[in-house]
């Protein structure tokens, strides 16, 4: 048997739309990892928060990784290690703190085992309670931090956050140079990465360690920060529901959307 890998995006793909994964997808995610495949949770959330969801949706076992801050933190369940990590330079961390803050811009970013800010702003406040990460303040970034961290957010709630950020990330393209990589994970979070750093890069990794072909690796998203993994990978496969940025990337586009099983459909047709 050819071991297959599959690397999932969490929100909007194996997540429905209120935060939930149906029987079906987690019986297709177990039936494939007892059949001796692989199952990656890919996403752009923290490794603290992307553990805490993994062990809620009954997904926290052995063939299971979790490939977290968009492929900074690489973490194997079965061992309970990270594998791999990168880390934003401490200088560009402080160059866009102080951008944002000046801007009145929500900013934040990790240690461990919380979000970290100056400033707790209603959009932090939004996002933790969604990541399930707890929130301390910090008096001074990245004076205080006791690491450089994977990565970093600035955020909008504004109905037009979209162009907000664009232009913020456009303004101080310049200044962040060759020092970091900036995606959208969705309408409302403009993240600063490693330069290098995605989950394609992260698929590639994960490959390597379990020595598994890139061309027997599957992956499925729905946003912008999936689609380095949706070329890299063997199949990249977009949700229905995902972004036209996203759809013209991949192999395949379900037919279902997040709301109806769909990565079970990505499982059923590409691994089995």
């Amino acid at each position: 048997m050819k071991t297959k890998i599959l690397l999932c995006d969490l929100d909007a793909t194996l997540f429905d739309d209120k935060k939930r994964v149906s029987d079906e997808d987690l019986g297709s995610i177990n039936e494939m990892i007892d059949a001796g495949h692989r199952f990656v949770i890919a996403t752009g959330r923290p490794l603290y928060s992307a553990k805490v969801v993994s062990r809620e949706i009954g997904l926290f076992r052995d063939g299971i990784i979790l490939l977290s801050s968009n492929g900074a933190v690489i973490y194997d369940c079965a061992t309970d290690k990270v594998i791999a990590r990168e880390s934003l330079p401490l200088d560009v961390v402080d160059d866009l703190f102080r951008a944002a803050l000046s801007e009145n811009l929500s900013i934040h970013t990790y240690t461990d085992d919380n979000v970290v800010s100056e400033h707790l702003t209603r959009e932090i406040r939004m996002y933790t309670s969604v990541i399930k990460m707890p929130f301390a303040p910090m008096a001074s970034i990245p004076r205080d931090l006791p690491e450089p961290p994977p990565k970093l957010i600035v955020m909008s709630a504004e109905e037009n956050s979209r162009e907000i950020l664009i232009d913020f990330e456009a303004r101080h393209a310049a200044m962040v140079g060759e020092r970091a990589e900036s995606v959208f994970s969705n309408d409302h979070l403009l993240e600063y990465l490693p330069v290098g750093v995605s989950k394609g890069t992260g698929l590639r990794t994960v490959c390597s360690l379990l020595d598994i072909p890139l061309e027997n690796s599957i992956a499925a998203g729905d946003e912008a920060n999936d689609i380095p993994m949706i070329v890299a990978a063997g199949v990249g496969a977009v949700m229905k529901n995902g972004t036209d940025e996203a759809k013209s990337h991949a192999d395949y586009v379900t037919k279902r959307t997040n709301n109806e099983s769909g990565v079970s459909e990505i499982i059923r047709k590409f691994v089995f």
